[in-house]
């Protein structure tokens, strides 16, 4: 009988882990997002409302939406249209600001594409340069940087890609556009400065061809992030959004007149976007792309002062 009973715990065991792991494939997980996404919708958003208070701190308002965070999440939820799906894909985005760039004549960089693949078996190592940067085309922070100087752990690589690829991005997030991208690798240049100084990270927060604030991330590669938040042109503020403030305001680039120009005239049609720009010396002051964001944070980031968030929301023009 004991036999008996033991050999029946284990098949349960056994069955319990099949499901937990049929649960957790592809398949299972596109059928679960897409079944998340009817219900929420027709519950009137219980999880987006819960999510929304644990990260920032106060409700969602989503019938008068006054924030800054409540106007993106009310963006989120809209069906998304094609040119998003376009403006959030890695590869494609490039091709985007740089077809903007050329009808309105700026001079715009992009990072060099050094391929761009299905999976990490179709990389080909001899043939890629010592330092580079490989992102999933459909996510964000998705981002892995490769110094094959230091040796690369393949494998451990490859199973951080295929983890990446499986997955649809931004399903219990609620960002619908990103569902729709192609999963693929893009592998690129590393964009460096002639001196080796950091890159600083200029994001233009834009509403409609306004810039609502201007936000400069320091240190992400290094990992000591920093986040000086301004409003424009150049006025840095006392706030604190997610990550802590430098003890060193960023300077003002020589070429911000240029870069607030490209992302005045890249978001006139859009309610809200973030573009994502370099401000790079390498044998000249050059401006390069870095993406376009709809979501930023998926519209629930901590920010203090309140009184902050809610300024930004009066501007941003749904």
């Amino acid at each position: 009988m004991t036999v008996l009973w033991q050999r029946f715990i284990g098949a349960l065991k056994a069955i319990n882990r099949f499901r937990l792991w049929l649960w957790e494939t592809p398949p299972f997980y596109e059928l679960r997002g897409r079944t998340f996404q009817l219900k929420e919708r027709l519950r009137g958003y219980p999880a987006l409302h819960q999510a929304f208070l644990r990260r920032t701190g106060y409700a969602l308002d989503l019938q008068n939406p006054c924030t800054f965070h409540h106007k993106i999440t009310a963006l989120k939820i809209r069906k998304p249209p094609r040119i998003f799906v376009r403006a959030v894909d890695k590869v494609w985005a490039k091709d985007l600001a740089k077809d903007w760039a050329d009808r309105h004549g700026f001079d715009l960089g992009v990072a060099r594409t050094l391929a761009v693949v299905n999976d990490v078996d179709e990389i080909r190592w001899d043939q890629l340069p010592e330092r580079f940067l490989i992102k999933a085309t459909h996510r964000s922070g998705a981002n892995h940087f490769v110094d094959q100087r230091e040796g690369v752990d393949r494998v451990a690589l490859r199973l951080k890609c295929r983890q990446w690829l499986d997955y649809p991005y931004g399903v219990y997030k609620h960002e619908w556009a990103y569902w729709d991208v192609p999963r693929r690798l893009l592998i690129e240049e590393l964009i460096e400065t002639d001196q080796g100084s950091e890159l600083l990270d200029y994001k233009f927060h834009m509403s409609r061809g306004e810039c609502l604030m201007i936000q400069v991330n320091q240190g992400f590669r290094s990992g000591e992030r920093k986040r000086t938040m301004l409003l424009p042109p150049w006025e840095p503020q006392p706030v604190t959004w997610l990550y802590p403030q430098p003890s060193q305001m960023p300077a003002k680039p020589d070429n911000l007149d240029a870069m607030l120009e490209m992302a005045e005239a890249f978001s006139r049609d859009f309610p809200y976007l973030r573009v994502d720009l370099y401000s790079v010396k390498q044998s000249a002051l050059r401006v390069l792309f870095g993406e376009f964001t709809f979501f930023p944070g998926s519209g629930s980031e901590p920010v203090d002062p309140f009184s902050f968030d809610l300024a930004m929301g009066e501007r941003l023009k749904l």
